[in-house]
């Protein structure tokens, strides 16, 4: 606990935000084609069961999109290559207390056609599910979510990589 009773945590987050004018995330869109549509995988977050994409914050010792490469596999057991340039970035609301929310930018990392794992970190602390694009865009609670998922489908950007 810090000396004006908060948490140690939120000071650091309000530091680093003060320090930057804004906190970043790392998320992945893990996507595949199935029965030739496009699905993307969301999880639930822990605390309020919204459906989210997989997230968490930068690692100093990973690139962002591997970074958000680990956050997928811990969060719904997806392992594969993220693409290495983000696909788009939205920002979001974070609850770090009862009554306290901050504004954290997400910026987000394709994952094409990742492998399921039937074990990983968080699973039972999380429901994972995918779903077509227009099933994510109504279930997504985030608007910056939902508009980035519209954007990418129209943009054609749920195709395979080069090489």
């Amino acid at each position: 606990m810090a000396k004006d009773g908060k948490p140690g945590w939120l000071m650091k987050a309000m530091q680093v935000f003060s320090a930057r004018n804004q906190l970043l995330q790392v998320a992945a869109l893990p996507w595949r084609t199935r029965k030739g549509q496009i699905e993307v995988c969301l999880v639930t977050s822990r605390g309020t069961g919204r459906w989210i994409l997989p997230k968490g914050w930068p690692e100093k010792h990973l690139t962002h999109a591997e970074a958000a490469a680990v956050e997928a596999y811990e969060e719904a057991g997806l392992r594969g290559t993220p693409e290495p340039r983000p696909c788009g970035s939205f920002t979001a609301s974070k609850g770090v207390e009862p009554d306290m929310q901050l504004n954290v930018r997400q910026e987000v990392f394709l994952l094409p056609e990742p492998e399921q794992l039937d074990e990983f970190p968080e699973k039972g602390e999380r429901k994972v599910r995918w779903m077509t694009l227009d099933d994510a865009m109504e279930a997504a609670d985030e608007p910056g979510l939902k508009a980035l998922l519209a954007s990418l489908s129209q943009s054609g950007a749920f195709r395979q990589p080069a090489g």
